[in-house]
């Protein structure tokens, strides 16, 4: 399945050039809502404040101003002022330098970031060989029969990198991702194009013409 996916979705690796704390920002904007409002409010927090490490001297209303179109904007704000006042400056290179498992328990360790966003920061911004489950991911699995669930955030991500080699890792979360947007659709999910709707047990069969 993963290699089907690999084969249809190419994205542009775009966070390349995106500096680290700019780029943890990005995530932590991208959560449930798609990249064009997230990347509408963060290009309004840059005209805003500059660099995004000005956030710290910034009040919570003056984020929540410039993140509207993100949505969620009373909540996130309060998390991108701990963020810039934890990591702004040479901090988040310092950060970047940890082993794993401790730049994940830092990152965690603001309010408002989860292993999701930690991972997926890290994924993008060093390249760490992890495979992060978000809420499209987890339908995906569930629908297809991978998963019951009931698994838990760090259950369901070893067991899917158990399937997918490291150096596929990346790519593969986010042609998943791509899919469960594009196809696999929380609502009106589109089995009339899935290349899985063969096998897949929730696939929605098309209905027979009746005489």
């Amino acid at each position: 399945m993963i290699r089907t996916l690999l084969k249809t979705y190419r994205p542009r690796p775009w966070w390349e050039r995106v500096p680290p704390l700019e780029l943890l920002v990005a995530v932590i904007l991208s959560q449930r809502t798609n990249w064009r409002n997230a990347r509408r409010a963060l290009e309004r927090l840059k005209e805003r404040f500059g660099a995004v490490d000005r956030l710290a001297e910034a009040s919570v209303e003056e984020i929540e101003d410039a993140i509207r179109p993100a949505g969620l904007y009373r909540s996130r704000a309060s998390v991108l002022r701990e963020v810039a006042c934890a990591f702004g400056g040479s901090r988040i290179e310092d950060l970047l330098s940890l082993p794993y498992e401790e730049a994940k328990r830092r990152l965690m360790s603001v309010r408002g970031i989860g292993p999701k966003t930690a991972d997926v920061f890290l994924m993008l911004a060093r390249g760490e060989p992890v495979l992060p489950v978000d809420t499209h991911i987890r339908r995906v699995l569930v629908r297809l029969g991978f998963a019951s669930g009931r698994e838990g955030y760090e259950e369901l991500r070893a067991s899917l990198e158990s399937e997918v080699p490291p150096e596929d890792r990346l790519r593969a979360h986010l042609a998943l991702v791509a899919f469960g947007r594009e196809v696999c659709r929380p609502v009106s999910p589109r089995c009339d194009i899935c290349p899985f709707s063969a096998w897949c047990p929730s696939s929605i069969k098309p209905k027979r013409k009746t005489r």
